[in-house]
């Protein structure tokens, strides 16, 4: 059954990826797609076949499978501007990358109990990766055309953007030694332990900084800028949106992160119809317009204690859900869709029913070791 159900999530994977390759990238339109879909769904199913004694050649084939289209989509993409030979090097590199090094990362965190596969990993992964980096692309491509940035960040004080940049590097720092802390006595063993995490915020920070400042004084154009963020940027989100899921999933057995993470998208919906009405609050019978701001407010504090306080999740949780049903006064919900979604988030909180961590030097005690990372009661 097993090898079947890996058999049939390649062809799925292949079926797709051919048609898109001979339909778009070759031009063969209707006819293309369908023989390219054909074509690449018989060579997987193919080469999966004979490897089922080898797991782990097996996992690298079905990674480098499932990252293929992502990778092709970056590479084809407006921002590359390199045709159809953008959009095969894109997929190789990207098929490359996962066979290789994200399948050591994902082995590694399985094995430290960090990381959960989930049903049909490779077809989450595959369909997760693609749209969410397709949607990304367009995203920023609209985002890039209809607002003027460059005008923005020259005009604004140079001091105030570097300023926001820095704060919100030493706050991530504050947030992982904060997390660290849960697992070392002092804030010195915290601090020295969150020192990786932290290196790579400031070096974003630097980075930022520095494409700031060219923007600012005219030597850099969003445009250029944009030519390199938005292929890396929807790239890193496309991948890490359906690979979120498993760490939250390993995180939800001692927190109900995965509650908590859902609220927090939630209250940002509920945040940007706030924000949006800003301007209005102040005149004269605003009233409930208020509601945007303050309600999502206070769904974020709720999401992230209920992270912090795990054994208040029921009570956290209830309140939630409350101020999800609130948020649709006055801000619409959060476009209906954060309302809904804090809902959701809310419940998964109320009803967690997680384990308690047993010791503070681990998040994962050893009464309970991690699943073996191709145990057999996991599929994909």
């Amino acid at each position: 059954m097993r090898k079947m159900d890996e058999i049939v999530q390649m062809v799925i994977v292949g079926a797709l990826t051919g048609a898109f390759i001979g339909g778009i990238v070759i031009g063969g339109g209707m006819d293309g797609a369908l023989w390219g879909g054909l074509a690449l769904a018989v060579g997987l199913a193919l080469i999966v076949w004979p490897l089922q004694d080898r797991p782990s050649v097996l996992s690298r084939v079905k990674y480098g499978a499932a990252a293929f289209l992502p990778g092709m989509l970056v590479g084809g993409s407006q921002w590359v501007s390199l045709g159809a030979i953008g959009a095969v090097a894109g997929g190789m590199a990207s098929s490359v990358l996962f066979a290789i090094l994200f399948h050591n990362m994902i082995v590694r965190h399985e094995e430290q109990g960090r990381y959960v596969r989930t049903l049909f990993h490779y077809l989450w992964l595959f369909f997760g990766g693609s749209t969410v980096t397709f949607l990304a692309l367009n995203a920023i491509g609209v985002a890039e055309r209809s607002f003027p940035w460059q005008s923005w960040v020259r005009s604004a004080p140079l001091a105030v953007l570097m300023a926001i940049i820095i704060a919100l590097a030493l706050g991530g720092c504050v947030v992982c030694a904060s997390w660290h802390k849960r697992r070392t006595e002092t804030w010195r063993q915290a601090w020295a332990a969150a020192r990786r995490g932290g290196a790579v915020l400031l070096l974003a920070a630097g980075v930022s900084v520095v494409v700031v400042s060219l923007l600012h004084f005219g030597f850099l154009s969003v445009h250029t800028a944009v030519r390199w963020i938005g292929p890396l940027g929807s790239y890193a989100l496309g991948w890490g949106v359906p690979c979120s899921f498993g760490y939250l999933l390993a995180a939800n057995r001692y927190r109900p992160v995965l509650g908590s993470a859902l609220a927090i998208a939630g209250a940002v919906f509920v945040l940007i119809v706030g924000i949006s009405v800003f301007p209005m609050l102040l005149l004269p019978g605003s009233g409930l317009m208020w509601a945007g701001l303050v309600t999502g407010l206070v769904m974020m504090v709720l999401a992230v204690l209920s992270i912090i306080k795990p054994d208040s999740h029921v009570v956290l949780g209830s309140f939630l859900i409350l101020t999800s049903i609130l948020s649709f006064i006055g801000a619409a919900g959060g476009l209906i869709i954060g309302g809904v979604i804090g809902l959701l988030g809310g419940a998964l909180v109320a009803g967690w029913n997680g384990q308690k961590e047993q010791s503070a030097d681990s998040d994962y005690p050893s009464s309970t070791p991690p699943l073996p990372p191709h145990s057999p009661t996991m599929t994909g």
